[in-house]
């Protein structure tokens, strides 16, 4: 049941953002029309008034939708407090500039400056529409630097309304917000479980290990051999590949491991070659696991495939911090499947990841398998 719900909270969440982001074009568009000063516009100056309304409809949503959806979310909620003053400063600036521009051009349409006096209802910082212009006009386009009451009536006429919707839309993100802090969170522990319990198992079959190899030990050595070499492989998975780097010293230990219990497994039937340096050094890093898939995959699909004589070559290099993978295999009579599946898969994509420079050669022919693997280590 709890699944279920972890899935469709998304799915609700981007839903509830659409319909806010949605509703306030109606909302504004209510709110705007029926203001009692743009009332009063559109009543004394009829069409000319009504597009200064209009002109303010579209500043107000602009200012909405900037600012909820670009300004806020960039520098508001990452809190970068001087682009965010700055930005604001500017658009306040320039809105007051278009109401300005709108004054003007309302001036030139309806000589605005020999109208009468009107009082305007909803007007808190004028009398009227006339000793506004008066004000604005004496003062220039950048006049709300100079008189605080056109700086107050800049936000009364633009941004009163925008400013409450976008009041409410931080409150709704600021919510959101905890509401996926705690998925995260949950989904957090919940991996964290996972982690522990995946633990466990591998921890409990390394026991079991230990003493399958004792029982079989004196009766049959053969098989004690390979219980204790997949035992050591455990042991490397298990305690020294927990940090994000290990030498390369002990990533080449675990490959000679491996290689031994392929040995062990398929006897005399296959020719295994393999030239690994005897001393890698200490200070050499490698992510762990980022060579074997190459090297499990010759044995997969060259050897386990084939009941005839097969053959594997490998061999590492190491120049300083360069290190080359090469390997070879034969390939069956009767190949099931190609070279790679989803083990080569996922180490290209490991490989993209961790060493984006890397080199990979993969062919094949007729008879054999060949993969090449270039990659610039690091080092203490």
């Amino acid at each position: 049941m709890n699944y279920v719900r972890t899935i469709q909270w998304p799915r609700r969440q981007q839903t509830t953002q659409l319909v806010i982001r949605l509703l306030a074009l109606p909302i504004l568009f209510i709110l705007v029309l029926n203001d009692g000063f743009m009332i009063g516009l559109s009543n004394r100056y009829s069409d000319a008034g009504e597009r200064v309304v209009y002109l303010q409809l579209f500043i107000q949503l602009a200012i909405y939708y900037g600012w909820g959806y670009w300004l806020f979310p960039r520098f508001l909620y990452r809190f970068r407090p001087v682009l965010l003053l700055t930005i604001v400063l500017i658009t306040y600036t320039l809105v007051y500039v278009a109401n300005y521009a709108g004054f003007v051009w309302l001036e030139g349409i309806s000589s605005l400056s020999d109208s009468k006096p009107q009082i305007m209802s909803g007007s808190f910082y004028w009398k009227s529409t006339l000793d506004t212009w008066n004000m604005m006009l004496a003062n220039g386009p950048i006049g709300l630097f100079n008189q605080f009451l056109l700086f107050a009536w800049n936000f009364t006429l633009s941004f009163a309304y925008p400013a409450v919707l976008l009041a409410f839309k931080a409150l709704y993100d600021n919510m959101a917000s905890q509401v996926s802090n705690a998925r995260l969170q949950q989904q957090n522990t919940e991996l964290e479980l996972n982690y522990l319990k995946s633990q466990i198992n591998p921890h409990f079959l390394f026991n079991v290990l230990n003493s399958v190899y004792s029982l079989t030990e004196e009766k049959c050595p053969r098989a004690a051999q390979l219980v204790h070499q997949l035992s050591s492989l455990m042991q490397y998975t298990l305690y020294e590949t927990g940090e994000s780097k290990v030498t390369l010293e002990k990533e080449l230990q675990f490959i000679r491991d491996y290689v031994s219990l392929e040995k062990t497994r398929v006897g005399k039937r296959v020719d295994i070659q393999m030239e690994l340096p005897d001393l890698a050094g200490e200070d050499v890093l490698i992510a762990p696991f980022v060579l074997i898939p190459f090297v499990e995959n010759a044995f997969k699909h060259g050897v386990q495939s084939s009941a005839r004589k097969s053959w594997v070559k490998l061999s590492v290099v190491v120049e300083k911090t360069t290190v080359q993978l090469s390997v070879r295999n034969s390939k069956p009579a009767k190949s099931e499947s190609t070279v790679g599946g989803l083990g080569l898969a996922n180490a290209r994509k490991r490989l993209d990841t961790l060493y984006p420079g890397h080199v990979l050669h993969v062919t094949e022919d007729k008879n054999e398998y060949y993969v090449v693997l270039t990659l610039n280590v690091a080092s203490r």
